[in-house]
């Protein structure tokens, strides 16, 4: 698949709407490409083609990740809005927030992760104190007037 991303980011616009590949049609190249890097894409949507292909030319997966999902599992991770995680677009902050809300249990669905993987979620999850500097109590002394 990786093979297929790479001619879709060199190859120009215009060659990838009038013809195909060794690939195949470039069309469905797209659609193809599309879904597996986004989880859905509209095949009988031809205004939206070059939508894709641009969104496909810019997209750039993080290199490293200390997670991987087992098998072919999708999970949506709701700590970030929904987005739907699996091995094709997994990154370390999406792996740490599915994890934060429930670590042990969730840990049962990767097939790779940091050893100490609690400790990097307890510091990411840490409240941070909010210390109010004192301020100076000012006591005014009444004056009070003299009797004559």
């Amino acid at each position: 698949m990786n093979n297929k991303l790479l001619y879709i980011k060199e190859a120009t616009i215009e060659e990838l709407l009038s013809g195909s590949s060794s690939f195949g049609n470039n069309i469905d190249l797209i659609i193809e490409v599309y879904t597996w890097l986004f989880d859905a894409a509209c095949g009988s949507c031809p205004s939206k083609f070059i939508g894709y292909i641009n969104r496909i030319k810019t997209y750039q997966m993080e290199t490293k990740c200390d997670y991987k999902l087992k098998g072919n599992f999708q999970v949506t991770v709701s700590a970030l809005g929904g987005k739907t995680m699996s091995n094709h677009n997994i990154t370390n902050v999406m792996a740490e927030a599915f994890l934060s809300t429930n670590p042990v249990n969730r840990a049962a669905l990767f097939s790779k992760y940091p050893e100490n993987y609690l400790e990097l979620l307890e510091s990411k999850n840490k409240p941070v104190e909010v210390v109010e500097e004192a301020k100076p109590v000012v006591i005014k002394k009444r004056k009070t007037k003299k009797k004559s």
